[in-house]
């Protein structure tokens, strides 16, 4: 098929006029003519022409709605009459436009039309709706004409709540947004702050208090936001706090109630672990007598024995080391060291009754403990060492048995018989005197102590007896005899002995 060559016809008009003055000039005048640019049927909307095989787009139509009508005209723009049928709309989502027009079957002559109308219904389905409007004619020179229709199927609508902490989006009653707290037991957590935002294109309004559910609910707190109706784009905060009493791990759900369709409560998981509270610990050793370090602090019996020692004189002394060893930040608040025979046992001053933990260094004190028996014989005392907060926080009272014997020496001293002056007879016998550090000469000089040694029977009077010492030192002795007839003989030569320790 050959195009239709249309001629267009230019007149001209050849004038002469003349004016006084002047000479005569020709003048052509050529009338325009302006051609369709389409040439056969094409659709007009709004003045716009859409050829065959154009796009026209619908625009934005809530979903389940029709959006407005829009008035084509088809229009016949050759030089001949074209025949055409009734139109139709066909592709994948055709139910969605909707074809209003009266019957379009007809013959139009060059410059003729024909009016209707199409409008986008979209179903519930979101997104861009796509389909073709169609009409047979035996245009020469378009044929059968198409148009390609969109539209977009968008919500209705509604507000939109947008849940944030920090940067972070949260999802409704997600184990993935859960917000996990870490505070001190019986202390008050950080608080996390909640934005609440409104993405939506209508007011969002929170219907009612925010609140914590769930059987661990009096463990978190929440405080309100300051507004409860937010525009589109508007934000408002609240924040969340956990208040553990102990270390045990609590799980609650915080709710905000809207008016979004989509998430009318809006539910944050929360779990909070409290962490135990800082302690001080008391740990008090010493080196026991099996040369050990021994943990007075443990449980079981704790001694120590100081062995035998001369009265009124001093051990060597027994040092304590007391120490915090609980947690950073803590202090440990030592009351005292005492013993219950103060007679018998001294205890020192403690250096520092409070011990500061600032790192991982245990701070330590010491005191010392002596025994200064005033007495012949075995001495028993309770040491108790006690504190405000050494068991873990609480009262302390740590105690270590102490014992020590009061010592002597037994000393057997013994000499030459003698029957001279009746002392082998009744009424007869010896007296043993000894003084400490220098002779003497009677039994009544200060410090002389004296033992007597009677004739029991036999031949001879006892030539030997016991002497105990008290205390460390040389010692001078003398013995003399003594009867009926003769009560106070001379006393022998002084014969020494040095004593540096007790006996066992």
């Amino acid at each position: 098929m050959f195009p239709k060559i249309q001629l267009l016809l230019i007149y001209f008009l050849f004038i002469f006029y003349s004016c006084k003055g002047e000479g005569k000039s020709p003048f052509f005048f050529f009338p325009s003519s302006e051609s369709p640019s389409v040439h056969g049927i094409v659709l007009k909307e709004s003045g716009k022409e859409y050829p065959s095989g154009s796009t026209f787009v619908l625009g934005n139509v809530v979903r389940n709605t029709q959006g407005q009508s829009i008035q084509f005209k088809l229009v016949n723009q050759g030089s001949s009459v074209v025949n055409i049928g009734e139109g139709s709309i066909i592709g994948t989502n055709a139910s969605e436009f909707l074809l209003i027009s009266p019957s379009l079957t007809s013959a139009l002559d060059p410059g003729d039309y024909k009016e209707f109308e199409i409008k986008f219904s979209p179903d519930n389905n979101l997104g861009v709706k796509t389909g073709i409007f169609t009409i047979n004619s035996d245009d020469p020179v378009v044929g059968n004409y198409s148009l390609k229709l969109t539209g977009t199927s968008i919500p209705a609508p509604a507000p939109r709540i947008e849940v944030k902490i920090s940067s972070t989006i949260l999802t409704d009653n997600s184990s993935g947004s859960q917000q996990n707290f870490s505070t001190r037991e019986n202390t008050q957590s950080t608080p996390k702050t909640v934005t609440v935002k409104n993405t939506g294109n209508l007011n969002l309004n929170l219907n009612n208090p925010i609140d914590i559910q769930g059987s661990d609910n009096a463990y978190f707190s929440v405080t309100q936001p300051s507004k409860t109706t937010l525009a589109p784009s508007e934000s408002t905060t609240f924040t969340i706090k956990f208040n553990p009493n102990n270390t045990t791990v609590r799980n609650a759900i915080a709710q905000i109630y809207t008016d979004d369709p989509n998430i009318p409560i809006f539910r944050i998981l929360l779990e909070g672990t409290g962490t135990p509270t800082p302690v001080p610990k008391i740990e008090i050793t010493y080196v026991n007598n099996s040369s050990i370090t021994e943990n007075a602090t443990l449980p079981g019996l704790h001694s120590f024995n100081f062995g035998s020692i001369f009265p009124n004189s001093s051990s060597a002394s027994k040092t304590f080391i007391i120490k915090n060893v609980g947690d950073i930040g803590t202090t440990l608040n030592i009351t005292g060291a005492e013993v219950s025979n103060s007679t018998n046992f001294t205890v020192s001053s403690i250096s520092s009754l409070s011990l500061t933990k600032n790192n991982g260094t245990d701070p330590a004190t010491t005191f010392t403990v002596t025994f200064n028996p005033n007495s012949i014989g075995n001495q028993t005392a309770t040491l108790t060492i006690s504190s405000t907060n050494g068991a873990s926080g609480n009262i302390s009272n740590n105690t270590v048995e102490l014992s020590g014997v009061g010592g002597k020496r037994d000393v057997l001293l013994s000499w030459t018989s003698s029957k001279e002056k009746g002392v082998h007879q009744t009424g007869g016998g010896y007296t043993l005197c000894y003084k400490k550090t220098s002779s003497f000469n009677t039994p009544s000089e200060t410090g002389v102590s004296c033992l007597t040694v009677p004739y029991i029977s036999g031949p001879y009077a006892p030539n030997s007896v016991t002497a105990t010492l008290s205390s460390a030192g040389t010692y001078y002795f003398r013995v003399r005899a003594y009867s009926e007839k003769n009560t106070a003989a001379n006393f022998s030569t002084a014969f020494t002995l040095t004593v540096t320790s007790p006996g066992p």
